[in-house]
């Protein structure tokens, strides 16, 4: 008992030089006492056996507070912490250790990544999750904190940490360990760590949820460079239900909503730009998907003459769409993946079946399902497209245009009626034009002007083709060849003078050779548009143009 007292009388000390930060002997004070202490606590631990682990879990605080708070290096911070680690590691699940033994583990793995010692943090998180299930079947209040260990009460007079913070505790290095894998660029097991670790936070409100909804979305967002689709869907409809839900909240109290309008402004331009992504990223797997279906024979060569209708066969489903992505990724089919979300990647306390009913998820295959995802997409660009302007954010506009070039270029892609893929086209078209005339009174953005340019060019190819398309139809429909009638004089005509003439000239009368030349010629004459771009390119040659064009991107 006497021993116990002269620790809790030292232990005393020790937190007033902590609290006194301004003295000058601060630093001495604290050597000294947790020598003291440190002597004392073997002496505890050597006198009576029942307090022997109870003195191991206060030298594992005495630890925690030597490297937090003596001015020594990173390497011998990680090792007083190792140490203890080690010291009480056996012990984990009684009531004296636990709480402080997760507190070090905390730190400890965080000075080890300071370190760049990445191999012996994994094994160390990684053999510390038995534990955490091990946590979970034993009552929650019974541990202590070993600060409060520093008392002359008996253990069971002790008072219980709070659940919560031992909950806390295994969160933080639940996301230290998703951080561990994203360095080791794991995706499959950061995703997966990640979520675990929002879905805890999640459940015990801790944090902002302004900071939570940010963090989901971004995951959200790494799950569609993932092409995991409904996962991506999943976390961007939570992190925006959660931040919507939180400003509603706000503007019940009229001063906080001022002080917080311009950030919530922020949060949601940020995750208009994960939608946009989705939305883009969804257009290129579908496009993916369909030309794959018909141009890749891996049995024999490709029918070069088969027509692409990707609306008169069902494409399989989103599910089978997922998988054959993350196989062309290389991802090991694990079973924690994208392939059962209801059980890993859901967040089971949000109500979100309304709002992801509303935001596409399927593969389009039809101009339907594509007009759909481009009003879905392109409201949520506008969002963002109408925040920046060109003068004060320079880069985000340009990248807003080209994303919306890029939309109309994936629509027209789905479009059947050729006056309508005209029409997406032309304001394919505009959206560049527009761009292409600010850029030209702005300084080093050559590199930039030339990506526009050199789209702007596969516009006008676009539109010339479709003229050619629509020049063919007219004609088509005008002088068919009609055999039945016309086969008597075709045949008598191949003894005539004018047998030399090619079937068409004999069949097309010379007023509608000359409409059909005039207008093949004003449809050809639409790609001059693309020498009149740029002030820079003079008169140089198309085969200049690509030279030039060659070099500046080398």
């Amino acid at each position: 008992m006497e021993t116990l007292c002269r620790i809790t009388s030292t232990f005393e000390n020790v937190r007033n030089a902590i609290k006194n930060k301004n003295s000058s002997e601060r630093l001495q004070s604290l050597k000294k006492d947790f020598q003291s202490l440190n002597t004392e606590l073997v002496v505890l631990g050597k006198e009576n056996h029942d307090n022997f682990v109870r003195s191991l879990a206060m030298e594992g605080y005495l630890a925690l507070l030597s490297a937090k708070t003596i001015p020594i290096s990173l390497m011998e911070k990680k090792n007083i912490l190792q140490v203890a680690f080690d010291k009480l590691k056996p012990y984990a699940l009684r009531e004296e250790c636990l709480f402080i033994l997760l507190r070090i583990q905390n730190l400890l793995c965080y000075y080890l990544i300071q370190l760049d010692q990445i191999t012996i943090v994994r094994d160390l998180l990684e053999n510390m999750e038995d534990l955490y299930d091990k946590i979970s079947k034993f009552p929650s209040d019974k541990y202590v904190d070993a600060e409060d260990l520093f008392t002359v009460e008996s253990l069971e007079n002790v008072k219980r940490v709070n659940p919560e913070k031992i909950d806390k505790v295994i969160t933080n290095n639940v996301q230290m360990q998703a951080f561990l894998y994203n360095k080791l660029n794991l995706p499959d097991k950061y995703t997966l760590y990640n979520h675990t670790a929002l879905r805890r936070q999640l459940e015990m409100k801790e944090g902002t949820p302004q900071d939570w909804a940010l963090r989901t979305a971004r995951l959200g967002n790494y799950f569609t460079y993932l092409n995991q689709i409904g996962n991506a869907r999943h976390h961007l409809c939570a992190g925006y239900h959660v931040l919507r839900t939180c400003h509603d909240n706000c503007k019940l109290m009229p001063e906080e909503f001022v002080l917080q309008k311009a950030d919530f402004e922020m949060h949601f331009l940020e995750l208009s730009h994960h939608w946009v992504k989705y939305g883009l990223t969804l257009f290129k797997l579908s496009k993916k998907k369909i030309l794959n279906k018909y141009f890749t024979q891996p049995t024999s060569r490709a029918d070069l003459w088969k027509t692409v209708d990707f609306m008169d066969e069902p494409i399989d489903n989103t599910e089978k769409f997922e998988e054959e992505n993350l196989k062309d990724q290389g991802a090991e089919k694990t079973g924690k993946g994208d392939y059962t979300p209801e059980k890993l990647f859901t967040f089971p306390t949000l109500d979100l079946k309304e709002m992801e009913s509303r935001v596409p998820l399927d593969i389009v295959c039809n101009v339907e399902e594509a007009r759909k995802l481009f009003a879905f997409t392109h409201k949520w660009l506008m969002r963002a497209k109408h925040y920046y302007d060109f003068e004060h954010h320079f880069a985000q506009y340009i990248s807003c245009s080209l994303q919306l070039a890029e939309l109309y270029e994936h629509l027209a892609f789905f479009e059947r009626n050729i006056d309508n893929q005209y029409s997406i086209q032309k304001r394919r078209a505009d959206v560049l034009e527009t761009l292409n005339s600010l850029l030209k009174s702005c300084d080093n953005v050559m590199s930039v002007q030339i990506d526009v340019i050199r789209e702007l060019s596969q516009v006008q190819l676009e539109l010339m083709a479709l003229n050619l398309q629509k020049l063919w139809r007219e004609e088509s429909h005008t002088n068919i060849l009609n055999l039945d009638t016309d086969a008597d004089s075709i045949i008598n005509s191949l003894d005539s003078m004018e047998s030399n003439k090619t079937l068409t000239e004999k069949t097309l009368n010379t007023s509608c050779k000359n409409m059909f030349l005039r207008k093949m010629e004003a449809a050809t004459s639409l790609n001059g548009k693309l020498f009149r771009l740029s002030g820079q390119l003079g008169t140089r040659t198309p085969s200049q143009l690509s030279l030039a064009t060659s070099f500046l991107k080398n």
